[in-house]
């Protein structure tokens, strides 16, 4: 039977993968993000700000946002996981695809897009062939028990059997590998849960969906070692503290009925920060372990609040 033995979470996103310097190439666009009201967030800024986006403030949270990194990469190691079960969203979703609320790709392999110096750019084409591709491989058999077993409970899974001819798995889910599994091809199941309105979940549905998770992967056959992982949040492009905040307490004290009760207005006031609920359903599959934080590092980027909050966690079970 397999066993759920270790689960991680992360930030993904240009903040962790450029340079400081990239920071402000961000805050120009912001300005002009129609995603949200810049001049309604400078209006509404808390004050204060201009200490946090000098050059020097962004090198020391870039640093501490590697060497949170290194330590997360370091208990993955550790951890010594057969599979992961990724869960995260696609960035790029074309307006004529099928935009489920949760899907699973069954592959024994899939392109992803290789993690580069680029600053991600979501309104980018969602096929970018095969410049910057690789490899890697899934675990079909663990993606076919989650399906059936996950559609038993009630959760309408969609089902992906492969990605269209150039299309990848964005970096979203590379991230992981060039950044949380130290270079090592270790499978993945890629977990699709949509941040996007209207076909979001709510906080409580997440919390649901990670106990049958949970349950389905010790109900699976396979002798596997599996691990979770939780890619990207917290809050961003709007920086948000006072829910990041709220949301690592609940997190570190297991308080899933405070978690379920989060605002879904706030939860998408950031266009990213609906990532938030990656983390909760993660939470939700390892309870009772809770989640030991590794650091959280409000890094913003302009005066009108935008950045993001970066964050490290994991979960492992005495």
């Amino acid at each position: 039977m397999s066993e759920l033995v270790f689960a991680a979470a992360s930030s993904h996103g240009p903040t962790i993968q450029n340079q400081p310097e990239s920071w402000v190439k961000l805050a120009e666009k912001d300005v002009y993000d129609r995603r949200f009201n810049y001049q309604e967030l400078l209006a509404s800024a808390k004050p204060g700000l201009d200490a946090e986006v000098t050059i020097e403030r962004m090198r020391e949270r870039h640093g501490a946002a590697q060497r949170g990194l290194a330590t997360l990469a370091d208990r993955i190691k550790q951890a010594d996981v057969d599979v992961f079960i990724v869960i995260s969203n696609a960035h790029r979703i074309r307006k004529t695809d099928p935009h489920p609320v949760f899907g699973i790709l069954r592959s024994e392999q899939f392109a992803m897009a290789e993690v580069t110096g680029t600053i991600f750019d979501p309104r980018a084409p969602q096929s970018e062939k095969a410049r910057d591709a690789m490899t890697m491989p899934g675990q079909a058999a663990l993606a076919n028990h989650l399906i059936d077993g996950l559609i038993d409970d009630c959760f309408d899974v969609a089902c992906i059997d492969q990605l269209a001819d150039g299309d990848m798995l964005d970096e979203a889910f590379s991230f992981c590998y060039k950044w949380m599994f130290s270079g090592e091809a270790i499978p993945i199941v890629p977990f699709l849960l949509s941040r996007d309105l209207p076909n979001q979940a709510t906080p409580g549905r997440c919390i649901a969906l990670g106990r049958a998770l949970r349950a389905q992967i010790e109900a699976c056959p396979l002798p596997l070692r599996v691990g979770l992982v939780a890619s990207g949040g917290l809050s961003h492009q709007v920086l948000d503290e006072e829910l990041d905040q709220q949301v690592i307490k609940g997190l570190k004290a297991g308080d899933f009925d405070g978690l379920s009760k989060l605002s879904r207005k706030r939860l998408n006031i950031g266009p990213g920060t609906p990532e938030i609920l990656n983390w909760i359903t993660v939470a939700a599959a390892m309870a009772p372990t809770k989640m030991d934080l590794i650091d959280y590092l409000p890094c913003y980027r302009s005066v009108a609040s935008t950045g993001h909050g970066i964050a490290f966690g994991c979960w492992t079970p005495n």
